[in-house]
């Protein structure tokens, strides 16, 4: 044997090792879906989100409390006067201090309901992040729920591969010892160890692929990507009959997609009024209140002295103290702007229509995917049928071959070409039970109730 094939099956056992050395840990697809709701970080970033549109939902975002601003001011001035052209002003250094808080409130008593209007508005935005996280959590449930089927399709394969593997491995043995023996030709020998080292490469590529499977199912969970679990739920499916029109109902009803267009549709809405209130006047209360401490310091200053014609120095520091107050109202008006306001109601309207016009398209789009899942699950339903019964009766002509191959009444040809049967049947088995659960998963995802199937998601 070449250098090759030693590393095709070196490879194979490093690989077998590899996926056997972790610690199983048993996991229910319940299981999957409950690490992935705790952990997927897109739930988790989306959940975040939820929080800061419940933050925003609130009174004082929309504008119904004053506005309250305080304010302080301190000034100091210096000024140093030598040569007065007054004769009565007083001469030398004066220092002049002032401080004076403030308090304004200001505050809009109506405006045309934009009030309210904007609560309403911060309420559906938070609705909307709230379907939006819902959207994003269905997604994930559903990504799980294939990608943890997926793991067990691949597993499935492998296994299959394996018990070809095997199969080949037991007949290329077999064969060498009969060509020790003198009762087999090198052709024979060649042929056999051809097929033995196809189905090795055949088994070591399916290694890397179910390894690859259970990655991504550890990284949409949220778990370390090297995590091994044993999968308990099987990868069989009792079918399921489902009425068209009964589905379609609770498309309409319970589909996350098309509740979110309904809510855009209300924020559409919303925005109307809202363009609407620059219709009306708006009416604002400002109050002022401000204390001001006043000191001027002269001691250092020179006076005129008129008692005898000269100057002298004084020591004289003088306060003041001023309270201002004051209250008015503010009355706003638009009479004319060029037609701003009516253009911006009117491209509102027109907003509204093309949120109409989007559900109505989102509902089509919805009805043709639903039936377009409906049938190809019925179709699949129809195929896993077929191969069931194909699967049986391939297991037990490799059965039949294999004690007709060692009595010698088939050739290698013959044998091998039962056994490529054999694993394209098997894996076509395997394929189609896959194929149910997508679909069915795909159904209950366009219905809205691919959460309802877990009572315990909540």
């Amino acid at each position: 044997m070449n250098i090759q094939k030693k590393l095709i099956l070196s490879l194979g056992i490093v690989l077998v090792l590899a996926c056997k050395s972790y610690a199983q840990e048993q996991l229910s697809l319940s299981d999957a879906i409950q690490l992935g709701l705790a952990n997927n970080f897109d739930i988790q970033i989306e959940a975040l989100n939820v929080e800061i549109a419940k933050n925003n939902n609130n009174w004082g975002a929309a504008g119904r409390w004053p506005t309250i601003n305080f304010s302080m001011s301190q000034n100091n001035n210096f000024r140093d006067v030598q040569n007065a052209a007054n004769p009565f002003q007083p001469t030398g250094l004066s220092i002049s201090n002032s401080l004076g808080p403030g308090i304004s409130v200001s505050w809009v008593l109506f405006d045309g309901f934009r009030v309210q209007i904007t609560r309403e508005r911060l309420q559906k935005l938070q609705e909307l992040s709230m379907g939006n996280a819902q959207l994003i959590v269905e997604n994930t449930v559903q990504a799980i729920i294939t990608q943890y089927y997926f793991v067990k399709l691949e597993q499935e394969r492998l296994d299959v591969l394996e018990k070809v593997f095997t199969l080949s491995k037991d007949r290329y043995q077999y064969i060498k010892l009969k060509g020790e023996l003198g009762s087999a030709v090198t052709f024979d020998i060649l042929q056999e160890q051809n097929a033995f080292l196809t189905d090795s490469s055949n088994y070591v590529t399916q290694e890397v692929n179910y390894l690859n499977a259970r990655r991504t199912l550890n990284l949409l969970m949220g778990q370390p990507i090297n995590n091994a679990y044993e999968l308990t739920d099987s990868l069989e499916i009792d079918p399921t009959q489902y009425d068209l029109e009964v589905m379609y109902d609770k498309m309409v009803t319970s589909n996350t997609n098309l509740e979110n267009q309904f809510l855009n549709l209300e924020l559409a809405r919303t925005d109307t009024r809202l363009a609407k209130t620059e219709l009306y006047p708006r009416l604002s209360l400002n109050a002022n209140a401000s204390y001001d401490l006043s000191r001027q310091d002269f001691s250092q200053a020179r006076f005129p002295d008129f008692g005898d014609g000269g100057s002298s120095t004084r020591d004289l520091v003088t306060t003041q103290t001023t309270t201002n107050y004051s209250v008015g109202f503010t009355v706003n008006y638009l009479l004319f702007d060029g037609g701003r306001v009516r253009r911006n109601i009117e491209n509102a309207y027109t907003t509204e229509r093309i949120s109409q016009l989007q559900i109505d398209q989102l509902k089509l789009s919805l009805r043709n995917d639903l039936v377009a899942t409906y049938d190809l699950y019925n179709v699949r339903q129809k195929l896993l049928a077929i191969s069931q019964e194909n699967i049986r009766s391939s297991e037990l002509n490799l059965e039949l071959a294999e004690e007709r191959y060692k009595n010698g009444t088939i050739n290698s040809f013959d044998y091998r070409q039962i056994q490529v049967n054999y694993l394209n049947t098997a894996l076509a088995n395997a394929q189609a039970k896959y194929n149910m659960l997508e679909s069915e998963t795909e159904l209950l995802r366009l219905t809205g109730g691919i959460l309802n199937e877990y009572e315990n998601l909540e």
